[in-house]
């Protein structure tokens, strides 16, 4: 069996990666992320900004970031975020 960090497996079309954990919750991760998301899609020299949420039991992210309804599914199968202030979620 391997030992250590797992391999690096790069995103297509994704030059940098930012994450936001903790532990604990309710330290303002979301509200972090969100800020950091917006802060980096005002700069200039940013094509696009993606924000995940992982938090499977209760995302915030939606309602921070005012998103109505639910993503969709192309016909690849593949979800179409959704899109406010330049953001895609």
């Amino acid at each position: 069996m391997a030992r250590g960090l797992p391999k690096k497996k790069p995103i297509s079309g994704v030059k940098h990666v930012l994450v936001v954990a903790s532990g604990k919750g309710g330290v303002g991760k979301s509200t972090t992320a969100v800020n950091l998301a917006l802060g980096i899609a005002a700069s200039e020299h940013v094509k696009s900004v993606g924000l995940l949420d992982a938090d499977v039991y209760g995302p915030s992210i939606p309602r921070m970031m005012n998103l109505k309804g639910n993503p969709e599914v192309n016909s690849k199968n593949l979800m179409i975020p959704l899109v406010n202030y330049g953001i895609r979620w």
